[in-house]
């Protein structure tokens, strides 16, 4: 019985990480959605922007925050609508975490990688 009950909290804490996350992409998608909105660009148009270039549904599923994005599309996205990338990011991440400290670890990248990438995040925010 006690095994079942620890089971039951287990899958109600992961249930609710889920809908954390996916809460997370949906806010990311819709800011998206709103700034190539305000610069009249089709879902077709700013996909054919990225690379490698991306279709209008991937563009879609992004938006409705059904598909995950990737650091790099993350960064050519922020590009192409011309915002930072932390304009992307839902407010309570803003100036919160330190980057460096999550992508290690979320990536599990090694050292010289992980510096690279933040390195070309910091630049891509300050362009």
């Amino acid at each position: 019985m006690r095994q079942q009950y620890l089971t039951r909290d287990r899958s109600v804490a992961i249930s609710n990480r889920v809908k954390q996350i996916e809460s997370f992409y949906a806010d990311i998608g819709g800011r998206v959605r709103r700034r190539r909105m305000a610069l009249g660009l089709s879902q077709r148009t700013l996909g054919g922007r990225l690379d490698p270039p991306v279709t209008r549904a991937s563009i879609a599923n992004l938006e409705a925050g059904k598909q995950r994005v990737l650091v790099h599309t993350l960064v050519q996205l922020s590009t192409v609508l011309g915002l930072n990338v932390t304009d992307l990011l839902p407010s309570e991440y803003h100036g919160t975490c330190d980057v460096s400290a999550e992508l290690k670890d979320k990536l599990k990248l090694p050292a010289s990688k992980l510096k690279s990438l933040v390195r070309k995040l910091e630049e891509a925010q300050g362009s």
